[in-house]
């Protein structure tokens, strides 16, 4: 006997019917958000939304919001990721709100909120950390590592690691070589040093553990890539599919490394300038010498966070993978495009190499700061390719931005396109040309506070950006002081890879290295 009418198959059609009906309707119930706050957006598809691009990886997630940043000239944008919708802010002085001015109301990031207990290097640490009481506690606590007498203290590992790299070029003179490839290996050999005080020997052994470690947990296979997408941008499926920040594979070989770690260096009480030292003491004291003082006593009492087990591991295993990918993208895309403005290169082989002779031929980290030319080199790199090409914010309570009728609901996410700014010819006149001078004394007030922020500003920018910066130079020095490298007259066109996550070239960068000319 039906239950609705006569006849079962019609009973069955009407009631597919209705649960078809309902499921559109819910599936699209949020589409008509940004039409009724009257933004200007992209008209949404059932399920994607807008996200069809990127999570198909079409387009590489930063690329993807480039493409939204040139939709418009408004202040902001909106879209939707699925059911989600989510603003894209382009003006920077509503930007300086979201990263500064506001900063309270928009401390977390919109990654998964996950409890797996399963995944605590992907939930606590201290990129990922949403809760904003333990994110102030660990920032507090763990940012003196990367104070400038601590880079100092490194800079003797760092230059080692440039030496190797150094040999590693004169090798292959006159050879064209995937330069990405080699800087990694030297990139490999600085992080794991820095952060887990061993030696990797990536440039004597090809098949070191850490070295083929690393090349395992940067392949983005199409599971890694599509787990990392829904990490950040459809929590729903982290939940459901027990997605990771780290693969099950590099999870458990960052928790052992730390922890053996650890457990040697206490046993044998050896003390070195490294991450290892940085969490032994926040294991064992609750803090480094020279951490400073919470301002908000509210966040030490209500923080969660114990330094112990998984929440050390989960600390070195994030330095490690944003130091890894981030510092050899930024040495790859210095050398690319110097490799094509001889000029450029020049100016900056001369520059290194007078400053190295002015210190009786020495190189030091007080040398650093002498190389002026280098620095504007790599802020106009991280201008055109910023390892991470946006930054993401989520609104804690309703929010109206200021001087406008916007107003958003709490949990609202916000996206900041750092390549959209960086080449928006409103800040910066011919964007897509390499111009280093862009950023020396007289025009770098030329564009506008928050136009250039490669490394995110505010209380909740790259905590590591003074490491990276050293890191690069170091590695740049130890290339340039005897070697030029060399291209195609023209630049030859660089593909990003829509896999990966960070900014990084899908098919590398072929260069040819010969021995430099010698200026002074």
């Amino acid at each position: 006997m039906a239950l609705i009418s006569s006849s079962w198959y019609t009973d069955l059609l009407t009631l597919t019917t209705g649960l078809l009906t309902i499921l559109y309707f819910y599936l699209t119930s949020t589409y008509d958000y940004w039409k009724k706050r009257k933004v200007p957006y992209d008209p949404p598809v059932l399920l994607f939304g807008n996200f069809y691009n990127a999570f198909t990886f079409k387009r590489n997630i930063s690329s993807y919001f480039y493409d939204l940043y040139r939709k418009t000239n408004e202040k902001y944008f909106g879209f939707y990721i699925y059911r989600r919708p989510y603003l894209l802010l382009r003006d920077p002085e509503l930007i300086k709100h979201v990263l500064v001015k506001d900063f309270n109301n928009f401390v977390p990031r919109t990654n998964a909120d996950t409890t797996n207990k399963e995944d605590v290097l992907g939930r606590d640490n201290i990129f990922t950390i949403k809760d904003p009481h333990n994110w102030r506690y660990l920032r507090a606590k763990f940012s003196p590592f990367f104070s400038t007498g601590k880079m100092r203290n490194m800079f003797t590992l760092l230059d080692g690691f440039g030496e190797d790299l150094n040999k590693y070029i004169k090798n292959h003179v006159n050879k064209t070589i995937e330069v990405k490839d080699a800087c990694r290996k030297y990139t490999t050999d600085v992080i794991v040093s820095t952060a887990f005080g061993i030696q990797a020997n990536s440039f004597s052994d090809e098949e070191a553990e850490f070295s083929a470690i690393s090349k395992k947990l940067f392949t983005f296979t199409l599971r890694r890539s599509v787990e990392l997408i829904c990490f950040f941008f459809v929590p729903e499926l982290v939940t459901l599919f027990n997605f990771k920040l780290f693969s099950s594979f590099g999870t458990a070989f960052l928790r052992n490394a730390v922890s053996q770690a650890i457990e040697v260096r206490e046993k044998n009480n050896i003390n070195r300038p490294d991450l290892i030292d940085a969490l032994i003491k926040l294991k064992n004291t609750g803090t480094l010498e020279d951490s400073p003082d919470l301002n908000d006593k509210q966040d030490h009492n209500k923080a969660t966070i114990k330094f112990e087990g998984d929440i050390l591991a989960a600390q070195a295993a994030v330095f490690f993978t944003a130091g890894f990918e981030t510092t050899s993208s930024a040495i790859s895309f210095t050398l690319y495009f110097l490799s094509y403005n001889p000029d450029i290169q020049i100016r900056l082989r001369k520059e290194i190499q007078t400053v190295i002779a002015e210190n009786s031929g020495k190189f030091t980290y007080d040398s650093l700061a002498e190389m002026k030319y280098l620095d504007l080199c790599i802020k106009e790199t991280l201008r055109l390719y910023p390892s991470l090409g946006f930054l993401d914010r989520e609104a804690m309570s309703t929010y109206t931005f200021p001087g406008t009728d916007l107003t958003i609901d709490k949990g609202t996410p916000v996206i900041i396109s750092l390549t959209g700014l960086h080449r928006d010819p409103q800040y910066f006149e011919n964007p897509e040309v390499y111009d280093p001078e862009r950023f020396n004394d007289e025009n770098k007030s030329k564009f506008p506070p928050f136009a250039y922020i490669p490394f995110g500003e505010g209380p909740r920018n790259c905590v590591g950006a003074r490491f990276g910066m050293v890191a690069t130079k170091v590695g740049l020095v130890h290339i340039l002081k005897d070697f030029e490298v060399v291209t195609f007259k023209t630049a030859p066109t660089l593909e990003i890879d829509p896999r990966g996550f960070l900014t990084s070239p899908k098919h590398g960068i072929n260069l040819n290295f010969v021995k430099g000319t010698v200026y002074v």
